[in-house]
């Protein structure tokens, strides 16, 4: 049976408006939400004494059978219909007939259903890419932990700014991924409201019971109003948004990654598993990976865009422009997690090069501020004067071709008084704090700096944070499984005496 919705007008759609119309090939994600809810409402409409118990055990066994006839591929997603709600419900028609199935839809809309099959599939998926960016989240603590003395440089404008450490620079890292987790944490529970029992648009006249369906099917709570239940997509749009923010943090992390991996700087090398090689120049290893979620980011901001576009203009109530936002969506859920995986993999596999990153930052000047704040604590210069001096110093030793272990204290005595007209008494030991990375960088004072007495303090604290993220998606993920026990073990107790169909 194909059709079953079109009580209104005459005749059987062509093939081409069959095939632009219909959303069944997109609709393959949602196919078990897509029974739950059915399930869940049908249930509802017995207790209610809105259908018989005969039809209900009918109904739930015609379902049953469907979900597993394609889990096991018996029957597939094909026929001149609309979607997938439309299959389903004719698949149990076929199976029960007309005057049983015909009541599997009562008191429901398609338009309260697809946005609870949506809901049903996205917590899942939230879920599911929370565990993915703690689980890179911890790769970078675990790599943080191993290179806390091991010195980088540190730029702004992609010039040599401060001494840092590979350290520091992951658990920067790891702080925006905890930060995406708590972005995703906060939006599931907005997902996870039911919509289910608002109708088309403005409810029904028939004696529903909203609360039940939404514990059956592990909702927190509801979408009250029916209209903006049916109606409103800001519950995608909230995590299409985190999903692009996401992808935009795993982009600048990878951009990171090729640089490093470059000849020019060559601070790390990427495993061979994550890298390719050209068609025609053997000595190739490009990290084709990093530069994908580079380009993936663009595909995940686009659907973004996408979902933007075609909600900002929509009027209030349903609207077949709808159809077109699930897709984006799952694409952009599906990129993330595809990518997340990938960009954990290639932190974990990395060679860093410690030797080459040490020989980078000793012969880097990056040691000026550390010294001019120096003159400043020894209450020797004012910061614009030390500022004024270290400038011209490093000018000089440029010029002159020296490099940073030659500094010395003579040196910045003789600055001052080139440049400022006085003199001043620097001690020896001033220099040689500051002039090596480390040294330098075990001078920071302030509170979240490269020291590594602060970085094993943000060690801590981020293990903490990202264990208690992890029992958070557990703890949510339970509740979901146990409201599934709860949806199964009611299936089976109506079907216990039903024998088959």
């Amino acid at each position: 049976m194909a059709g079953i919705y079109r009580s209104r007008v005459d005749g059987v759609n062509v093939d081409y408006v069959i095939r632009f119309s219909s959303s069944l090939a997109d609709d393959k994600r949602i196919i078990e939400a897509d029974i739950d809810g059915t399930e869940a409402h049908d249930i509802m409409l017995y207790e209610e004494g809105i259908i018989e118990r005969k039809d209900l055990v009918r109904i739930l066994c015609a379902l049953e059978k469907t979900r597993q006839d394609l889990r096991e591929g018996r029957i597939h997603l094909e026929g001149k219909y609309e979607d997938i709600h439309e299959f389903i419900e004719a698949h149990v028609i076929d199976l029960v007939g007309m005057e049983t199935g015909g009541k599997l839809h009562t008191g429901r809309s398609r338009n309260d259903q697809v946005a609870l099959d949506i809901r049903i599939q996205l917590r899942n998926d939230l879920n599911f890419i929370s565990k993915l960016t703690i689980e890179l989240v911890n790769t970078l603590l675990s790599k943080a932990e191993a290179h806390l003395q091991t010195p980088i440089l540190l730029y702004t404008h992609m010039q040599h700014a401060q001494a840092g450490t590979l350290g520091h620079y992951l658990l920067a890292h790891a702080e925006v991924f905890l930060r995406d987790v708590q972005r995703l944490q906060d939006c599931f529970d907005r997902v996870n409201l039911s919509p289910l029992g608002a109708g088309p648009a403005g409810g029904t006249s028939l004696g529903i019971n909203r609360e039940r369906t939404a514990q059956l099917l592990g909702f927190d709570g509801l979408v009250r109003n029916s209209l903006d239940a049916t109606s409103s997509r800001d519950f995608m749009l909230e995590p299409a948004a985190c999903l692009a923010t996401l992808m935009v943090n795993m982009s600048r992390l990878a951009e990171d990654l090729v640089l490093w991996s470059s000849s020019e700087f060559g601070f790390v090398e990427i495993a061979d598993e994550f890298a390719s090689v050209s068609s025609m120049m053997p000595q190739k290893k490009n990290p084709t990976v990093l530069e994908l979620i580079r380009g993936k980011t663009g595909r995940v901001i686009g659907n973004l865009m996408g979902l933007l576009c075609a909600l900002k203009g929509l009027p209030s109530g349903y609207s077949s422009d709808l159809q077109e936002t699930k897709p984006l969506l799952w694409d952009s859920c599906d990129q993330t997690a595809d990518s997340l995986k990938i960009l954990a993999g290639v932190v974990s596999s990395a060679k860093v090069d410690t030797e080459r990153l040490a020989r980078k930052a000793s012969a880097s000047y990056v040691f000026a501020t550390d010294l001019a704040e120096q003159l400043v604590a020894q209450k020797l210069l004012t910061f614009r004067e030390a500022h004024r001096v270290v400038g011209h110093l490093v000018k000089e030793m440029v010029s002159t071709n020296k490099e940073p272990r030659d500094f010395s204290s003579r040196m910045v005595e003789e600055a001052v008084e080139k440049v400022l007209n006085r003199k001043i008494h620097v001690e020896p030991d001033l220099a040689a704090d500051v002039k090596t990375p480390m040294g330098s960088v075990k001078k920071r004072k302030s509170l979240g700096s490269p020291n590594p007495v602060h970085c094993e303090e943000m060690l801590r604290e981020l293990k903490e944070r990202a264990a208690m993220s992890t029992a958070a998606v557990s703890t949510r993920e339970q509740k979901l499984q146990a409201a599934d026990s709860l949806l199964g073990e009611t299936v089976r107790r109506y079907l216990s005496s039903s024998g088959s169909i």
